[in-house]
């Protein structure tokens, strides 16, 4: 096979983890960041090479040459960065979590995407071997019971981050739905949601402890989150054989009915210390075996942004 040529827009963390992931599979890489000099040092360190500019840059290269282009850069840059690379005549686009800052973004990228365009948004936990593992057991078992899930961050994390005031004020957006996507994914979207919030931060004007019930179309679920408190992420999911958990997402545990103890459950193989957990398999997914069904499409995103919106009581 011919060696994939991948656009990466990006030169901070997640740009670099998939630098690793694309070495790995042997693709010829450009990196395309804002500041030329941090794009070329990162670019050279993994065999690529590196673009200033942002946007402008794309008058360097050819839609028709470009195998995938993977958007890492900046959350509140995804929305411009997706629409310059859609104008352009890119048919293949992976775009990090969550994609835009709000539905006005969403709704402005789907405008742009053609019926021949391929775009998805990254949510590499859907590949964590344990989240794989624990969806084939679910389907086994005939299906969810029931459902809860834990978005609780830190406090420190939060009120240390570096993000921008617009992207802390869309902290559940931009990064609880690490979590939420992913129990969202083993047991379905919601048709029903119940949404309770209290406390309020600066940097988070609304709340900073959410708890709320519903029920998707395949089963009931709770959620409860305390960033003004303790705890850490966590989803638990039963059926009528007992319950699994992922706490931390990368581990799965198993609970028999009738039973109290919990059992460790092994992985099948050791992707997920090689590299950044869930992006090997994920970007095999989309580069090598274009396999695109794992990953949400933009209405998909939309409906996920719009439940989001409701549990953080976000205004768009």
């Amino acid at each position: 096979m011919s060696k994939q040529n991948v656009i990466l827009f990006g030169s901070d963390y997640m740009a670099e983890e998939y630098l690793k992931v694309l070495r790995a599979f042997g693709c010829q890489v450009s990196v395309i960041g804002r500041n030329q000099e941090k794009a070329v040092k990162l670019a050279e360190k993994y065999g690529a090479t590196g673009f200033g500019g942002g946007v402008e840059a794309l008058k360097n290269f050819s839609p028709k040459a470009a195998d995938l282009v993977i958007i890492a850069s900046a959350v509140e840059s995804l929305k411009e960065v997706s629409c310059a690379c859609l104008e352009k005549g890119y048919k293949n686009i992976l775009v990090e979590k969550p994609g835009a800052l709000n539905l006005f973004e969403f709704q402005e990228i789907k405008k742009k995407i053609n019926a021949d365009v391929i775009f998805r948004i990254a949510y590499n936990r859907r590949f964590y071997n344990s989240v794989l593992i624990l969806k084939e057991k679910i389907s086994a078992d005939g299906g969810p019971v029931a459902a809860f899930f834990d978005f609780t961050d830190r406090e420190k994390d939060i009120f240390s981050s570096p993000k921008s005031p617009q992207v802390l004020k869309r902290w559940g957006l931009a990064n609880s739905t690490h979590v939420i996507d992913t129990a969202f994914y083993l047991v379905g979207l919601p048709v029903e949601l119940t949404v309770m919030r209290d406390g309020t931060w600066e940097r988070h004007p609304s709340g900073n402890v959410f708890v709320g019930c519903g029920k998707t179309s395949e089963c009931l679920f709770s959620y409860f989150s305390t960033w003004a408190g303790g705890g850490r992420w966590n989803i638990e999911i039963s059926t009528k054989t007992g319950r699994y958990k992922l706490s931390p997402l990368e581990e799965l545990q198993f609970c028999k009915k009738d039973q109290f103890s919990w059992v460790n459950i092994d992985m099948p193989d050791n992707d997920d210390q090689r590299h950044k957990p869930g992006l090997y398999k994920m970007v095999k997914s989309i580069l090598i075996d274009k396999d695109y069904s794992n990953l949400p499409d933009i209405d998909q995103q939309i409906d996920l942004a719009k439940s989001v919106n409701r549990i953080f009581n976000y205004e768009d």
